[in-house]
């Protein structure tokens, strides 16, 4: 595939399915999982990284430095662990409320109206 932005046409199933092109996928290191993000006017297929979601060990330190223990720590870890995704999403809009996120978005979005 040729370095910089490519765009392609793909067929959608009944079923709400679609292929990725096979270009596509082995330009990225997608496997049998990828994280979707809907824009409000675009969804984003990007490479699932565990790693960069996964906040268990901080959680953990956290809860038993507060005293968990037992069964109350495990509830307490499942709780915490639920709230991220809406904790990470109130933070993304909140950065888009700067400015400065804002002027840079505006920028990055332009650049596609111009292709």
């Amino acid at each position: 595939m040729k370095s910089g932005k490519s765009h392609r046409r793909v067929k959608m199933s009944p079923q709400r399915q679609i292929s990725i092109p096979k270009d596509f996928v082995e330009a990225l290191p997608l496997e049998d999982e990828v994280f979707l993000e809907f824009t409000g006017k675009e969804i984003i297929i990007r490479p699932a990284d565990p790693e960069s979601v996964d906040f268990s060990e901080d959680i953990l330190k956290d809860l038993i430095s507060r005293g968990y223990e037992g069964e109350q720590l495990i509830e307490a870890f499942l709780k915490a662990k639920s709230d991220i995704p809406e904790a990470l999403d109130a933070l993304k809009q909140e950065a888009l409320q700067q400015p400065a996120v804002t002027e840079l978005l505006d920028e990055y979005l332009n650049e596609f109206e111009d292709d």
